[in-house]
Order: C-alpha cells, then sequence, then structure tokens
C-alpha cells in the first residue's frame, strides 16, 4: 500500500511539472529602418524639457499633480499590492480562537457545564504549486498595473504638449489673420478712394472687400480653434474652465527651437521601457501562471489541523493544571471525477495564455512601427518646413511686387488678390508645419515609451 502511494505522488509530481507553453516571437531588428538620423541615447527624465519651453514645464508638472486619470491608476496600483498581500497570505498557517461555554441539564436533579479556550492551526499545503502560482499572478498583476500607470503618465504628458502647440499654432494663426484682416481693410480703404475718383472699377472694390470678408471669417475660425485647444488643456490639467485665463501659454513656435537630436536608442530598448510593452508582458505572466494554477487543481492537496485547549466544567478548573488538550488532523485530497470541468478549466487558461501571448507580440509590432514612423516623420517634416520657409519669403516679395505693379498701372488686382491669398495661405500652412514638427518630438518620445522616469519620483 505504501509503495503504491509513493508511485501515486511520484507520478502526480511528473504530470505537475511547469505547464509547456508557447513563447512569443518576434524579431526584434538590430536597428530602426529610418534610424540614420537619430542617436542611440535614450530620453530619460522629463522628457519634454528637450523643447526648453519653461511655459510647458510648468504645464506637465502641474497635469501630473492634478489629473484625475493619474490618480485613479495610482489607485489601481494601491488595489494591485494589496491583492499580491492577500496571495502571500496564503501561504502561511491559519490561526483562529474559539471561546464557548455550554450546559446540559440531563435529569431534572443533575446538570452539567463545560467551558473551553480552544485555538486552531490550520494550513492549507499545495504539492503542486498552486500556492506559488496564485503569488506569481497577484505579483504579475501588480507589476502590470505599474507599468499601466506610466503608460497613464506618458500619455498625459504627450496629450498637455500636444495640446500646448496647438494652442501656439492657432494663438499665431489668429495673428496672422488679424495682421492680414487689418491690411486688408487698409487695402479696401485705397480701393474705394481709387473707385471715387474714376482710378478704380467697382469691381475691384468688390474684390478688395471679398478678401476683407474671408479675412474676418478666418479671424473667428482661429478664435473658435483657440478657445477649443484651451479647455481641452484645462481638462489635462484637472482643472475648470474658468481656471484657465490664468495659465493660458505665452510661448511661442519658431523654427530656430525645434529640437535637433533624436535620442531613439534601438529597437531592443523597447522591451524593457515602453509602457504598453512591458504591461502586456506582465499580462503574459499572469496568464503563463493561471495556467499553473488550473494545472495544479487538477492533483492532489494536503490540508493539515491541528487544534488544543483548556477545558473545564467550571471556570476556575479551566485553569487549573492537567485540563490541557490537543489534537492534529491530515488529509490527503485528490480530485476524481467531476466531468472534465477541471481539465477544461486547464484549457481555457491556456487558450487565454495563447491570446495574451498574440496581443503582446501585436503590441511589439505596433511599437516598432509607431516609432519608424514618428522617425520619418521627423526627417521629412523638418526637411519640408525649410522648403516652405523659403516659399512663404518667397510669396511675400511676389505679393508685395504685385501690389506695387498695381498701383504703377501695370498689373490688374486679380493679380494682387491671388498673390495676397497665396502669401496669407502659405503663412498659415508654414505654422501649422512647425507646430506638428514639435508634436513630432512628442509623438516619437510616446513611441518610443521613454520620459516617464522620475517623472513620480521612483
Amino acid at each position: 500500500m505504501r509503495t503504491l502511494f509513493t508511485t501515486f505522488i511520484v507520478m502526480a509530481l511528473c504530470l505537475s511539472c511547469a505547464p509547456q507553453l508557447s513563447m512569443p516571437e518576434v524579431d526584434i531588428p538590430s536597428k530602426y529602418l529610418y534610424g540614420d538620423i537619430a542617436t542611440v541615447d535614450s530620453v530619460g527624465g522629463e522628457w519634454w524639457q528637450i523643447y526648453g519651453d519653461e511655459v510647458l514645464d510648468s504645464l506637465e508638472r502641474l497635469a501630473i499633480r492634478q489629473n484625475r486619470n493619474v490618480a485613479v491608476a495610482a489607485s489601481r496600483i494601491e488595489s494591485a499590492r494589496y491583492n499580491l498581500s492577500v496571495a502571500r497570505s496564503a501561504f502561511m498557517p491559519s490561526i483562529n480562537a474559539e471561546v464557548s461555554a455550554e450546559s446540559e441539564y440531563t435529569t431534572p436533579e443533575g446538570e452539567t457545564h463545560e467551558f473551553v479556550l480552544q485555538p486552531t492551526v490550520s494550513w492549507s499545503v499545495s504539492l503542486f504549486g498552486a500556492l506559488r502560482n496564485t503569488q506569481r499572478e497577484a505579483r504579475a498583476q501588480m507589476l502590470s498595473t505599474v507599468w499601466a500607470y506610466r503608460g497613464v503618465m506618458l500619455s498625459l504628458s504627450k496629450e498637455v504638449a500636444t495640446a500646448y502647440f496647438t494652442i501656439l499654432q492657432c494663438s499665431r494663426s489668429l495673428e496672422i489673420a488679424e495682421r492680414t484682416h487689418l491690411l486688408r481693410v487698409e487695402s479696401a480703404a485705397l480701393i474705394d478712394s481709387l473707385a471715387r475718383y474714376g482710378m478704380s472699377t467697382g469691381l475691384e472694390l468688390d474684390q478688395a472687400n471679398s478678401l476683407v470678408y474671408t479675412a474676418a471669417a478666418d479671424v473667428e475660425q482661429y478664435s473658435r480653434a483657440l478657445a477649443q485647444a484651451q479647455l481641452s488643456l484645462a481638462t489635462l490639467l484637472g482643472d475648470t474652465p474658468e481656471k484657465l485665463s490664468d495659465k493660458t501659454p505665452l510661448g511661442q513656435l519658431s523654427l530656430e527651437s525645434i529640437p535637433q537630436a533624436i535620442p531613439a536608442g534601438i529597437p531592443s530598448d523597447l522591451l524593457r521601457r515602453r509602457p504598453d510593452i512591458m504591461e502586456s508582458y506582465y499580462e503574459l505572466q499572469a496568464a503563463s501562471a493561471r495556467v499553473g494554477i488550473a494545472r495544479s487543481n487538477r492533483f492532489p492537496s494536503i490540508s493539515i489541523t491541528g487544534s488544543g485547549g483548556l477545558f473545564g466544567s467550571t471556570v476556575k478548573e479551566l485553569f487549573a493544571d492537567g485540563h490541557w488538550k490537543w489534537g492534529a488532523t491530515g488529509g490527503l485530497a485528490q480530485p476524481l471525477f467531476n466531468f472534465g470541468g477541471l481539465r477544461n478549466r486547464e484549457k481555457m487558461a491556456r487558450a487565454a495564455y495563447d491570446e495574451a501571448r498574440l496581443e503582446y507580440e501585436q503590441t511589439l509590432l505596433n511599437a516598432l512601427e509607431e516609432v519608424e514612423s514618428a522617425l520619418v516623420a521627423i526627417a521629412t517634416y523638418r526637411a519640408q518646413m525649410e522648403r516652405y520657409a523659403q516659399y512663404v519669403k518667397a510669396n511675400g516679395r511676389i505679393a508685395e511686387l504685385t501690389k506695387s505693379l498695381y498701383q504703377a498701372g501695370m498689373s490688374n488686382y486679380l493679380d494682387v488678390i491671388s498673390t495676397e491669398q497665396t502669401w496669407y495661405e502659405s503663412q498659415l500652412q508654414l505654422v501649422g508645419l512647425v507646430a506638428q514638427q514639435y508634436i513630432n518630438y512628442a509623438d516619437l518620445v510616446m513611441a518610443l515609451g521613454d520620459g516617464w522616469q522620475d517623472v513620480d519620483g521612483n
């Protein structure tokens, strides 16, 4: 009998070895496809300092302190830590105490009493790793939550930067529209004067007024966009819209202050620093632990219970010598037949693991694509801005020359309208390109998953 029991335990131990699970399969390139313009350094620290903008720096810090989503993510970490403590406590014995008093009437003339003070120790011992895997799952879930928190902070800092640069773009575009509107009002007044002396036609006056109306409409458009961007920033900062007026950014967009260095690191760095990849990795670890739990539940577990205490027929006798009693029991529980429920639970856990593995692989592929996309955007936008800046200067010269020719009677007013409109639109386009290049760097940092270090003081 003892030999049979030993053989059963050995077979169970062999069957309960760590389950064989497929590992993620993604080929990580040694360098980025468009990484020629990048350095191998990482951003690190407070990434937004690459812009050298004190206003942005203060806004980022304010958002991290006040944003509600960051606070929610932080509370989830606390909850996960408590869950880990609960999982660890399952390794320890459970100690309880019972105090009772009982009276029993045996005959009309007789009565018996019993007083008990009895502590109980119970311990459930898993022979096949259920408790260990439970702790491993809780720890993986906690680390996944930590990385989710870092991802929230990184995403928030990127959104704040995007909102800030959008405000600067709208503000600059509004300035251009207002200045253009004033110039066109002056031009229309001049055409009106010339028309009164027969030196200009009514058609030209109508054309001049149409330019005035176009610029006036653009003023309203950019005023609306500026207000909406400010409202968006207020929400990111954790403020109500009324509180934003004293925090309106005063920075400026300029070609000269765009960061030049692109610290991108190498592709393998993504595996250890991008929050969504690390979060997915620990979710995969948790899924692996759940497979181990489901598998170990199919095998025996040992329960040990020890109890002892003081017994007596009176309270005084309860504490007298010789009234201590104790006992211990142990048992081995082995699931035998439950219509395939335990086996199917293990299959479900394995399927969930495969799903988590594929999600991890897809997250990594998405990360590589996002980094490459951000790198190529920075490179091409830089060249595009340089060409467009030259285009804007050329349009300005053409507009001034055409206006002089018209005043000298050597050109018609339709040429003036065309060249002024081209110059005006090219100025707005350049502002948009500059703002987008600022945002491209934020997109790159987001894709790299860098910049979360030291943000929360860790």
